[in-house]
């Protein structure tokens, strides 16, 4: 009897776990690595060799608990970094998006482009992920640098965008180049006009000799 509830007990951790396993991945897309596979796809081997498998000898016994003991604790060590990194990036992206001094247009990128052309304005695009360190770090230092702020708030059209979420996935796809954080000046056109991370991230001092060029 206690060798039937532990077996029942050990393949609903097991299935917890690939359940959670293939959440992580169908989720969010950044998950579907080698790794995250090879732990779903060892948490059912090992559910099939649980199950399945008749140890005949002490010999067999001891290849059944090793296996199931490094599965379960591969599987439990991958899934456990995939959450980890999961909540970092909610956090970071929760940090970059938080509310900023810069004036970030609520609006559609058509509605924005559109006030562009009204008020004779240059637009500064700004596109990010929550996994992106350089977006994070660049959101808590130069957008926050009075100087920068003063300019971007008199002188453009100021918009923000997850490059994962929502509208900004497709304004993601037109102007990024596979690399974050996006870092535009565009024209009420929305034509490039110059790219401010081409190289390296800028700084303030960078922002400012780019921002002063359209002043």
């Amino acid at each position: 009897m206690k060798v039937l509830h532990f077996s029942r007990l050990l393949y609903g951790l097991i299935l917890l776990l690939g359940t959670v396993g293939i959440y992580l991945i169908l989720s969010y897309d950044r998950f579907f690595e080698v790794q995250s596979i090879a732990a779903i796809v060892s948490l059912l081997l090992l559910f099939i060799i649980f199950k399945y498998f008749n140890p005949i000898s002490i010999a067999n016994r001891i290849l059944k608990t090793v296996l199931i003991g490094a599965g379960l604790f591969y599987s439990v060590m991958i899934i456990g970094s995939r959450l980890v990194y999961f909540i970092n990036i909610q956090s970071n992206r929760n940090e970059i998006s938080s509310e900023s001094s810069v004036n970030f247009e609520k609006e559609s990128f058509l509605a924005s482009l559109e006030k562009a052309k009204k008020e004779d304005k240059l637009i500064f695009l700004d596109i990010y992920t929550g996994w992106c360190g350089p977006c994070l770090r660049f959101s808590k230092t130069v957008l926050r640098d009075q100087e920068v702020i003063q300019i971007l708030n008199s002188k453009f059209i100021n918009l923000k965008y997850d490059g994962e979420v929502g509208e900004g996935i497709e304004i993601s796809k037109k102007y990024g180049q596979g690399q974050y954080p996006v870092l535009l000046i565009l024209d009420s056109a929305g034509n490039i006009k110059e790219d401010i991370f081409k190289t390296t991230l800028p700084d303030k001092n960078m922002m400012m000799n780019v921002l002063a060029k359209y002043k």
